[in-house]
């Protein structure tokens, strides 16, 4: 017998939960007709009319077939999960990739999880963790963490302690938990769903991402996130920061069209939600705009520029 689709378990699903007398006798109904035979078609083929006797033997059928139960379906499930119920773990929705995330612990909190005898090579500073979503939430209950740094390029997220900070945001440096945005190896999906699953946790979280419009794009869009990482130099004296060799990249800033044009909207003065920004970060927006800014977090680390906390929503 052909493996059923993750949609055929579904109408299966809704049909055999309300009981229903008859369903319409579409292709879907055919198909599942064709391959058990079980329902009485109309003569005029409309309907598939339905007893309980046939439910319960679809019911049987489709476990028979499937492994599932279709009066208990959860896809919402990793595919290892799934694969303790059924032949296909493709029928899970949380692909392996997506019920991950990578993170750091600042070296204080690694040593309250790890302990004070790990040795350096394993130090906060050069290890990452790998980690299921749930663990990660158990973690940030455990360490009541306070703070998470979402850092949009990989290299960075690696070398984010080696950044240079404001005495106002080292005390948040020395007490976060970082976590990749991911892409390629990494899937966003994972963060996306981790930060879902935090949101009740009142936990501030903080964006570290490129000094472009894209970079600002992503941390007004990441789930909870009311803050940023920015060059101290952008927000006191940016021309200084600008007249610094080598280190804004107009050439990207140019392919930044949508992102820009998305920045500019939301900060209209007449867009709806404008009254909710700062007006610092307001004014970044406009400077950046202005000046084709693009400084990747890359060029932050090899200038040694010190970094500061940037309010994005009052």
């Amino acid at each position: 017998m052909a493996s059923l689709s993750q949609s055929q378990l579904q109408i299966l699903a809704r049909a055999a939960k309300q009981q229903l007398p008859r369903v319409a006798f579409n292709a879907s109904w055919k198909k599942l007709y064709q391959i058990w035979q079980i329902g009485e078609p109309d003569g005029a083929e409309k309907y598939l009319y339905l007893t309980s006797k046939d439910y319960a033997l679809l019911r049987k059928m489709a476990q028979i077939g499937s492994g599932l139960d279709i009066l208990s379906l959860d896809f919402d499930v990793p595919r290892d999960q799934m694969a303790q119920q059924s032949a296909n773990e493709k029928y899970a929705n949380i692909n392996p990739e997506a019920d991950y995330v990578l993170i750091k612990l600042a070296p204080q909190l690694a040593r309250y999880i790890m302990g004070d005898a790990i040795p350096h090579i394993l130090s906060a500073q050069h290890s990452a963790l790998r980690l299921k979503v749930d663990t990660a939430v158990a973690l940030c209950q455990q360490l009541k963490l306070s703070h998470l740094i979402v850092v949009e390029n990989l290299d960075s997220f690696d070398n984010l302690f080696a950044y240079s900070f404001t005495p106002e945001l080292q005390p948040i440096i020395d007490s976060c938990m970082v976590l990749y945005r991911g892409s390629h190896d990494y899937s966003p999906a994972g963060r996306k769903r981790f930060l879902r699953l935090i949101e009740p946790m009142n936990i501030n979280v903080i964006a570290f991402t490129d000094l472009d419009p894209a970079g600002l794009m992503i941390a007004n869009t990441l789930n909870g996130c009311r803050s940023m990482i920015v060059p101290q130099q952008a927000l006191s004296s940016p021309n200084e920061l600008l007249a610094i060799s080598q280190i804004n990249l107009v050439a990207d800033f140019n392919k930044q069209h949508k992102q820009l044009t998305y920045l500019k909207n939301v900060s209209s003065p007449t867009a709806e939600n404008a009254a909710a920004y700062t007006a610092q970060w307001l004014t970044l927006v406009n400077w950046i705009s202005h000046h084709s800014v693009s400084i990747k977090q890359q060029h932050m680390l090899a200038k040694s520029l010190s970094l500061s906390l940037l309010s994005i929503k009052l």
